[in-house]
This record gives structure tokens, C-alpha cells and sequence, in this order.
């Protein structure tokens, strides 16, 4: 006891330093783990999806949608996934044309309540693959957002 007593008293300085310095280092660890670790707690959302409840696409709603584009007798197969605020469809096709495509993805939007075009972004992705002749296939992709009525649609390869 007698030897920590001496060295205290030779070195207050430096104790008290020692002190202060480690003070700091626990807040700053504290600080820290506060801000980092509360980041990961929180929704990574935010407060975009509020009110989604009262808008939920179900399973049966989804198979309702999904069986609309199997219905179609030039449509291959078609997948619809919900992630947050959009709905992603692909839809592959057998035969057909863009024009055909787009009057597809715009009957679609009639399947869907008033509710839900005003909550959700929809996002249309639509494959032709033809095996035999390239000039045939094609890709196109359109965008609704929640708050407009039109579907953007991306521009196709090999269209002037």
C-alpha cells in the first residue's frame, strides 16, 4: 500500500491525467456503441412504409394477380414479389410483341384496387426469349410510381 501511496505522490500529475484519459475513452466506447448499435435496432425502412397495413397485398391476392399473366395463352410463366413499397412482376413470354407486353402490364393495373396503385410503386419486367431468331426476342421494362397513372417504359433494344 505504502509503494502506491509513494508513486501517487510523486506522479499526482499523471494520475490525474490517467484519470481524465480514461474517463474519455469510456465515453467515447459509449458514444459509440450508442450511435452504432441503435442504428441497426431501427427498421431499414424508416417511416417510408407506414400506413402499409391498411393496404397489404395477401397470398390469395397474389395468386389472383400471378394466375392473370398464367391465364394469357402467350404467356410462358410469370413471378410477383412484394418488397416494401413495390411490386416487382416478371412476366416471360412465348410468343408475342412489345405491344402485346404493354397491354399486358396495363390490364394488370385494373387488377389492383385503387389503394393499392396509390401505395405502391409497380415495377414490370417482361422477357421474350425465342429460341429459333433472335430479331424475335426481346426485353422491356416499365415503372409506376405510386403517385402517377402512366407506366414509364424503357426504351427496346434494336427500336429507333
Amino acid at each position: 500500500m505504502g509503494k502506491i501511496k509513494g508513486f501517487y505522490q510523486n506522479n499526482r500529475i499523471y494520475c490525474f491525467l490517467m484519470g481524465i484519459s480514461i474517463f474519455c475513452l469510456l465515453l467515447i466506447a459509449l458514444a459509440f456503441f450508442v450511435y452504432f448499435i441503435n442504428q441497426t435496432k431501427n427498421d431499414s425502412y424508416g417511416n417510408r412504409l407506414n400506413g402499409i397495413e391498411n393496404v397489404q397485398i395477401s397470398k390469395e391476392h397474389k395468386a389472383e394477380l400471378i394466375k392473370y399473366f398464367t391465364d394469357q395463352e402467350n404467356v410462358e410463366k410469370a413471378t410477383i414479389n412484394v418488397k416494401g413499397k413495390i411490386i416487382y412482376t416478371n412476366v416471360y413470354l412465348k410468343d408475342g410483341n412489345i405491344e402485346t407486353a404493354q397491354s399486358l402490364a396495363i390490364k394488370f393495373l385494373d387488377l389492383l384496387t385503387e389503394d393499392e396503385k396509390n401505395f405502391y410503386d409497380i415495377n414490370f419486367t417482361i422477357i421474350k426469349n425465342s429460341g429459333e431468331n433472335d430479331e424475335k426476342s426481346f426485353s422491356i421494362m416499365g415503372y409506376k410510381k405510386s403517385d402517377k397513372t402512366i407506366i414509364s417504359w424503357t426504351k427496346v433494344n434494336g427500336e429507333k
